[in-house]
């Protein structure tokens, strides 16, 4: 009897499967998303007279590796690995008007995947967490002279005018949050659509229409 009531408190408490399958967004994810510097480290190349280093450019040799004099001429070099590709961030939202997804750029939106205390503008702690990385990526230096509009959306529940409202009241928190952060708010508007923008292919009344994006303006 025991067992099974642990087995149903763990599954009141399990999170959604929508939410283990998003993981949070990075500072790198933003700066991948709003700028397209999405480069990586690249790896140490593997040298017959020994190992380069990606950061300090120097070789490494193994004590048994031929010098460079005594290498045979006839003896092929091994090709050198093709360039890494950049790796596309999975945080571009597609614009409720569309389904394509605009490059890095001006008008590239992100959802923020922040959530608030029913009914308010208050964020919970993990939309706290997530707005601080939000703000950290903010202040990049990649990102760092870009303009952003903060949009807040809602579902259709409940009146068109509360819904503005609260959305409104939701953007401005961010964007209150952000500034605290250190992000000046000359880079920073404001705007609360309400149910009025739902996302593609959803009904308007969908919770995932309860949303903050960030828009890049310039």
């Amino acid at each position: 009897m025991r067992r099974f009531s642990l087995m149903l408190i763990a599954a009141s408490v399990a999170v959604p499967a929508s939410a283990q399958e998003t993981p949070p967004a990075s500072v790198e994810d933003y700066v991948c998303t709003f700028s397209g510097d999405c480069g990586e480290p690249e790896q140490a190349e593997e040298r017959p007279e020994g190992r380069l280093t990606a950061t300090r450019g120097f070789t490494l040799s193994r004590p048994d590796a031929p010098s460079s004099e005594a290498r045979d001429p006839a003896t092929p070099r091994r090709a050198r690995p093709a360039p890494r590709q950049r790796r596309p961030s999975n945080l571009a939202s597609p614009s409720p008007s569309s389904s394509s997804v605009p490059a890095a750029g001006p008008g590239q939106r992100v959802n923020l995947r922040l959530t608030f205390v029913t009914g308010s503008a208050t964020l919970t702690p993990a939309a706290r967490a997530q707005a601080e990385v939000f703000a950290r990526s903010l202040l990049m230096p990649q990102l760092r002279s870009m303009r952003f509009l903060i949009e807040g959306h809602t579902d259709s529940v409940g009146t068109r005018e509360r819904n503005i409202a609260l959305s409104q009241r939701r953007a401005q928190t961010l964007a209150d949050f952000l500034a605290a952060a250190g992000v000046s708010r000359d880079r920073l508007e404001v705007r609360g659509y309400g149910p009025d923008r739902p996302l593609p292919n959803l009904p308007s009344t969908a919770g995932e229409n309860r949303r903050v994006e960030a828009v890049r303006i310039s």
